[in-house]
C-alpha cells in the first residue's frame, strides 16, 4: 500500500505519526507530575499529620492522667515517668514538618511544660491544674491545625487529580480527532489519486 502512496503523502503520514507520539509523550510528563504530586500530597498527610495527631493524643492522654493524679492522690508517683514520656513526645513531634502558625503552638506547648515541671515541684495543686489547662489548651490547638492542614493536603491531591482526568479526557478527545483526519488525509488523497 505505501507504494502507491506518493513520497509527499509518506511524509504527511510521518509527520501525523509524530505529532500524536508527541503529543502522548508530553502528557505522560504531566499525568507523572500530578501523579507525584498526589504521592507527595499522601505522604506528607500521613507522616506530618496523622502521625503527629497520634502524638498529639498521647500527650492529651498523659496530661489526663497526671490531672486524675492531682484531684484524687497526693502522691507524686509516676510523675518524673510521665513527664519523661510527654518530653519524648515533644521531641518526636518536633522531627514532623510544622508550619509556622503550628510552629508558634508548639513553642508555647513547650514553654509550658517546663513551667508546669517548675510548679510540680513548688505549687499546689491549683496552680499545676491551670498550667495542665494551657498545655491542653495548646494540643488541641493543634489538633486544629493538624486538621486543617490535612485537609488542604487532600484538597491539593484531590485538585491534581482532577486536573489529570481533564487532561487525559483531552488527550482522548485529541486522538481521535488526530486519528479521524488523519485517516481523512490518507483516503482522500488515495481516492483523489485514484481519479487522476
Amino acid at each position: 500500500m505505501f507504494k502507491k502512496i506518493s513520497t509527499s503523502n509518506q511524509i504527511n503520514i510521518g509527520f501525523a505519526l509524530l505529532v500524536v507520539f508527541l503529543l502522548v509523550l508530553a502528557t505522560n510528563r504531566i499525568d507523572k507530575r500530578h501523579f507525584e504530586t498526589v504521592q507527595h500530597s499522601l505522604s506528607t498527610v500521613y507522616k506530618d499529620r496523622v502521625v503527629a495527631q497520634d502524638y498529639i493524643y498521647r500527650m492529651n492522654t498523659i496530661l489526663h492522667k497526671k490531672e486524675i493524679q492531682l484531684l484524687y492522690s497526693n502522691s507524686t508517683n509516676g510523675r518524673n515517668a510521665m513527664n519523661k514520656e510527654f518530653q519524648t513526645l515533644m521531641d518526636v513531634f518536633s522531627t514532623t514538618k510544622l508550619t509556622l502558625k503550628e510552629s508558634k503552638v508548639f513553642e508555647s506547648l513547650k514553654e509550658n511544660f517546663k513551667k508546669l515541671k517548675i510548679k510540680e515541684q513548688t505549687s499546689a495543686n491549683k496552680e499545676v491544674i491551670n498550667y495542665l489547662e494551657s498545655l491542653r489548651t495548646d494540643l488541641n490547638n493543634l489538633e486544629l491545625i493538624q486538621v486543617s492542614e490535612s485537609k488542604q493536603m487532600t484538597d491539593i491531591a484531590q485538585k491534581s487529580l482532577n486536573n489529570n482526568k481533564l487532561i487525559s479526557q483531552l488527550e482522548i478527545g485529541f486522538l481521535i480527532l488526530v486519528g479521524v483526519l488523519f485517516q481523512f488525509i490518507i483516503f482522500y488523497r488515495v481516492k483523489k489519486s485514484k481519479n487522476e
